[in-house]
């Protein structure tokens, strides 16, 4: 058994692949002892649905077990991977960035949530409405306030009324 008595920190393995510190740097190792990054970042989150959060001069992105950059841009911020895709912030704006990369809407929202069961809500200025997995609203009716959707259903609110709306888009109002 090889003794590493030159790292500075080191975390369990999870799933063959381990963050290792060196200097100031954090970086992935293989089971087999070798570093998968060039370089090594400032900081690492665990991984969650096969990513890692992973930070370097300040700014965010994702890294994959194989040690490769989910994106060429650098955020301002990245959330974790829910149902397949994680918030992340740019210029003061929200989106939502897929397993493969690629940005889930043209749109930049102003807030996101994770996404739950389906849909994430979104905000545009002072109104909420839900993104699907296919990148499109839910409704066309723009809410005051949106809650995250549990066992088919989500809050809303609307003109100072509560309604409940289904994953088809479908009000009811609360009485």
């Amino acid at each position: 058994m090889e003794i590493y008595n030159w790292l500075d920190d080191c975390c369990n393995f999870h799933e063959s692949v381990a963050w290792v510190k060196v200097g100031r740097k954090w970086n992935l190792i293989g089971k087999e002892g070798s570093f998968m990054c060039d370089g090594g970042f400032d900081g690492s989150l665990g991984f969650r649905e096969g990513f890692a959060v992973v930070t370097s001069n300040g700014l965010y992105n994702y890294i994959d077990k194989e040690g490769k950059l989910l994106s060429s841009t650098w955020f301002d911020w990245c959330g974790v991977f829910y149902e397949g895709l994680a918030v992340v912030k740019l210029d003061g704006k929200y989106n939502h960035i897929c397993c493969d990369g690629k940005l889930l809407s043209n749109v930049w929202f102003d807030d996101c949530s994770k996404f739950s069961e389906g849909f994430a809500a979104v905000v545009l200025g002072v109104k909420s409405n839900y993104l699907g997995k296919d990148g499109k609203l839910l409704s066309d009716t723009w809410f005051d306030f949106c809650y995250s959707f549990n066992e088919g259903f989500a809050r809303v609110k609307l003109d100072d009324k509560w309604f409940t709306i289904n994953k088809e888009g479908v009000l009811h109002e609360h009485r």
